[in-house]
Order: structure tokens, then sequence, then C-alpha cells
């Protein structure tokens, strides 16, 4: 599947929201490379550009997308049938920088920036080389909201395609690599096959590092990778996704190697309650500590409260947390129709181990439809 085209509305509701914040414009910028693709998903998403670096300004009438010679070709192919105009930049920062805020029609006007996608040392960089612009021409560099994030926490049509193909390649991937795992496969032998996998299956490669841990690991819900090989008799919890055109996918399952014992069934079983409970009762308008309070009652009601230990879940897309929404206990995120969000309860008993189940869903119409659909009415994996 490719990447989807950019909808024409994109750049007017950037242009509204900045009106609405009293900005004359935007400015996102990644301006170190970034091999991974992800602190630039503000800009991959106005612009449409899947380069590593580059810096996009947005005013009411103007969007330049600035980039090096690296990718002047690329850009254009990608941004300009968005709306963008490509501006080559040449030099440091400081040699190219008054142009490109002429051209993007920003000089002496209020200039947003987004503050998610610059680090401390950037902004200093970027007001050294605004030094060299005269003080007339020079904008006024205001903190803007959290505009280009909001925008993303509502997927359209095409946004979502892609995230159920990520959903889809993710589970294929995971099914392939449980039929064959048995005692002895190391966790990170078993994250090196779910990577082989989703790239057989389509994916340009998992959306993170995956979280795999057997045993009594099973109880950190973030443990690293190890080299710790599996046993029979023992629960293993794994925690992956896959990345297709950008968009990223995130789930967990646990599974157990040889016959369920009664406990492992038990907490399984309370872990599944406390997300079908989330995922049928969750609600646009509700906020983000309501929906936890769906999964949390529940385990709290069968005496695990003290062991669920991080938030119900969090939002997806270009980032594999996209925020927002945050779904934990203290999240004032207003759930809105569009957002796409992982439900993922889970009980972690130190010295034993751990269970969480994640699935992905998105609201329509102020209810959840799931996009994931791998089966979670029985632990998922190898059985005996």
């Amino acid at each position: 599947m490719t990447a989807p085209a950019l909808p024409a509305q994109r750049l007017d509701r950037v242009r509204a929201a900045l009106d609405e914040a009293g900005l004359d414009g935007l400015y996102v910028a990644s301006p170190v490379d970034d091999v991974n693709h992800r602190h630039s998903a503000n800009r991959r998403y106005l612009t449409g550009f899947t380069g590593s670096t580059g810096y996009a300004a947005v005013s009411a009438t103007r969007a330049v997308l600035a980039v090096d010679s690296r990718y002047t070709a690329q850009a254009r192919r990608e941004a300009e049938p968005r709306g963008y105009t490509v501006f080559d930049t040449k030099g440091p920062q400081s040699a190219w920088l008054p142009e490109f805020i002429a051209a993007s029609g920003l000089a002496g006007k209020r200039l947003g920036l987004s503050r998610s996608d610059l680090s401390y040392g950037d902004f200093l960089a970027l007001q050294e080389a605004l030094d060299t612009v005269p003080e007339a021409d020079r904008p006024v560099l205001v903190p803007a909201p959290p505009i280009v994030e909001g925008l993303r926490s509502r997927k359209d049509a095409e946004e979502l395609a892609l995230l159920e193909e990520a959903i889809a390649i993710a589970e294929r991937a995971f099914l392939d690599v449980t039929a064959t795992v048995e005692p002895g496969v190391t966790e990170r032998a078993f994250a090196a096959a779910l990577d082989a996998a989703v790239k057989r299956h389509g994916a340009r490669s998992l959306s993170f590092e995956p979280i795999v841990a057997g045993g009594e690991r099973a109880a950190m819900p973030h443990a690293d990778l190890s080299d710790r090989p599996f046993a029979a008799g023992e629960p293993i919890i794994v925690d992956w996704g896959a990345e297709l055109s950008g968009y990223c996918s995130d789930l967990s399952r646990t599974f157990f190697l040889g016959p369920e014992p009664e406990r492992f069934r038990e907490v399984y079983e309370v872990v599944r309650e406390a997300q079908q409970t989330a995922i049928e009762r969750v609600e646009a308008g509700m906020t983000g500590a309501d929906a936890h309070a769906l999964a949390a009652s529940v385990i709290e009601a069968h005496g695990y409260g003290d062991f669920f230990t991080h938030g119900l879940g969090h939002g997806v897309g270009l980032d594999v947390h996209d925020y927002p929404p945050y779904l934990g206990p203290t999240s004032t995120d207003v759930l809105e129709d569009g957002m796409v969000f992982t439900v993922e309860p889970g009980i972690y008993l130190p010295g034993w181990g751990g269970v969480r189940i994640e699935d992905i869903v998105t609201l329509e119409g102020g209810r959840a439809r799931q996009l994931s659909h791998l089966d979670s009415t029985l632990p998922a994996g190898a059985q005996p």
C-alpha cells in the first residue's frame, strides 16, 4: 500500500488554527538527521516529505519546505503536490534563513514554534541565525500550542487504511513466529524473527524495538530484550508493531509455553475482562482518565489493583505513541471521533511474571471500533 495523498484541507486546517492562536505562521523543523523518522512526524504530516532533515514554514498565504541538496528532488516530488514551495538550503542556517523567512511571508511576523520538534540547542541555533536577519524583518518567536499534534490525533480515511494494514501485518507476523516457538528460543531471537516476519509481509520494519519478556521478567512492563531463553511453564509477554508508510501499529499478547496453570488463566481472564469492558464502554467525550478507570475498576474488583501499574493506552499513528490522546489515571485529554488509540491493561506480579493484552481501536459515532483482530479468547501463541 502506498502512502496516502494528503487532503487538500490540511493546510487550511493549520491556517485556521494559526488564526485562532493569534499567530502569523508556524515553523516545524527536524534539523538533525532523523534516521528512524520519528521526531520529524509533524513535518511529515504537514508536507508529505519523508526525508530525514528539513524545515517547514506555513503562513496565511505560503507554505515552504527547506531542505539541502540531498533532498531537493525528493522534496519536489513529495511536497510540491501538497502545496509547498521547495527552498534549497546552502551553507549554515545563518546563510539561508533570511531568504527563507522572506519566502515564507513571515518577515516581521509572529512565528509560532512547534515545541516538540526543537531541542533547546536547536532553538539557540535558530535564535543565533535570526540575529543575521534585519531587525525590521526579524520574526517574533512565539511558543505555539500543539497545532499539528491536535490535527494528527484525528485520522482521516487514508490514515486509517494504512493503520489497519500495519496492524494486519503485525498480526500475521506474530502468528508466523509463534507457530514454531519452543523452549530454548531466546527473547532476542524471537524479536529478530518478528522483525524478519513483518518485513516479509510488507512492512518497512518493526515500529519500535519489541518487548519480549518471559518468566519473572514479564513482571516488568517495558523489559529490555535479553538473551534469556524461554522455558516451559512460564508466561511470555510480547509487545510489538509494524511500520507501513510511516504509520505504526502497536499490539501486545501474552502466551504460555506448556499447559496453562490455573493462576495464569485467572490473571489472563481478569486482564481480558478489563480490556473488553473498556472497549465496549469507552465513548467520545470521556477523558483519558475516565477511560482508564473502566479497566482499572475491573482489575481492582478482582484484587489486582496494585499490580496495574501503567496507563490504559495512548494514540498511535505516525508515532507509535501519538499524543493526544493519553489514557491514564490523571489524563484530561478528551476523546473524540477519529482518534485511534491502544487499549492495553496489564497485571504484573513480581517474582511470577505478567499478562498484558493490547489492541487498537478508533472512535466512530461516539463508540469504539476495534481495528486489530488477533484472537485473545485464549492465550495466543504456541501450545503443547
